[in-house]
């Protein structure tokens, strides 16, 4: 059914759940994931007086290859098959969302995987939802997990 799962990872715990959701279906359905991780250079604001934009992409791509260096791990040793990429937010693919679902069309996936943070009213208003977004971009389909309750 599902051969190729893209899966987006920030290291968040919803993140994280999106993971062993793709492995577990990568298991089932012994299929290739991979894990994707979007540097939102656009984001920065390269007039920062202290520290430069080169700088800054430099330390997202670092804080990106250790997201997915641990999400590799967990593929291994669960015994799937699957890779990892650093996605940058560009002209073409000008926010994160646009990106992910760029690279899955690319890939070509079958299924994209992303958490979602279940942010509601204001708070989703200020800061946005890249899961909502990817829902209405993406040309394939997208599951969406949800945090664990916090009671």
């Amino acid at each position: 059914m599902y051969k190729k799962i893209l899966v987006a990872l920030d290291g968040s715990e919803t993140s994280n759940l999106a993971l062993k959701e793709a492995i577990q279906l990568a298991k089932e359905n012994n299929s290739k994931i991979r894990g994707v991780y979007v540097v939102d250079a656009n984001h920065v604001t390269p007039e920062l007086e202290f520290v430069t934009f080169k700088e800054m992409i430099s330390s997202m791509r670092d804080e990106a290859r250790g997201v997915l260096a641990a999400a590799q791990k967990k593929m291994n040793a669960a015994g799937v098959s699957g890779d990892t990429k650093i996605c940058e937010t560009d002209q073409s693919a000008g926010r994160i969302a646009e990106a992910i679902a760029k690279e899955a069309k690319n890939w070509p996936a079958n299924l994209i995987i992303v958490g979602t943070h279940g942010r509601r009213g204001f708070s989703r208003f200020l800061l946005g939802s890249v899961a909502e977004l990817l829902v209405r971009v993406a040309t394939k389909p997208v599951m969406l997990i949800r945090p664990k309750d916090k009671k």
